[in-house]
């Protein structure tokens, strides 16, 4: 009888949990922070790092065939914090007495991630500036690399300088990868360079209306 009121007890647990914190989210993300930090070898902060995933039934949409569109931004989470800390990012942030927020993003589909299909998400930077952090994320079929979606990030920074933050990685970074030359920010494209612009205008015209 006590078993049955232990066990009656530990699914009521279960079930308050659940109702209030995404148990799934949390303990994902926990698992990404501990083999980033223990299994994957550390890298450069240029060089493009790649995780897993499958989608499974509960990532589907109504119309149960395929990925959620926003499944996709929540991925985005789970290889942004292999990226943070595999780079050593967010521990160099943190030694500047900074912290990040997401300050935009924008993601094109091209083509459906069907149930239980296997899929990869490659993150790299694209470029920074003293605010900001630019991240390029590609959803890639592994079987012919074809490119699911596409996302932009930029990723702010607050009270530290994102120049200093991305200069001190790169000078200190020991490893023998061949990215591990890599010193100059890369060029500034017309895509991302339209994208900024087009944020730009957007906080323009949102002071404007306050």
């Amino acid at each position: 009888m006590v078993l049955c009121y232990i066990i009656f007890g530990f699914l009521i647990f279960v079930l308050f949990i659940y109702s209030f914190l995404e148990i799934h989210y949390f303990f994902r993300a926990s698992l990404c922070v501990i083999l980033a930090r223990i299994s994957k070898k550390k890298t450069h902060l240029l060089s493009e790092t790649v995780i897993n995933g499958i989608c499974l039934t509960s990532d589907i949409d109504s119309m149960l065939t395929h990925m959620n569109n926003a499944r996709f931004l929540r991925e985005l989470d789970f290889a942004k914090i292999d990226f943070y800390e595999r780079t050593g990012l967010y521990k160099c942030i943190k030694q500047h007495g900074g912290s990040l927020v997401l300050g935009a993003s924008t993601i094109r589909y091209r083509r459906f991630i069907k149930l239980f299909n296997r899929y990869s998400v490659t993150t790299k930077v694209v470029y920074w500036d003293e605010q900001s952090i630019y991240m390029e994320h590609r959803f890639l079929t592994p079987t012919d690399n074809f490119v699911n979606a596409i996302v932009l990030c930029r990723t702010r920074l607050t009270n530290c300088n994102a120049e200093d933050v991305v200069n001190e990685l790169l000078l200190n970074y020991s490893g023998d990868d061949i990215e591990s030359n890599k010193k100059e920010k890369p060029e500034l494209s017309q895509e991302l360079a339209k994208w900024i612009e087009s944020n730009e205008i957007s906080s323009a015209s949102l002071r404007r209306n306050k």
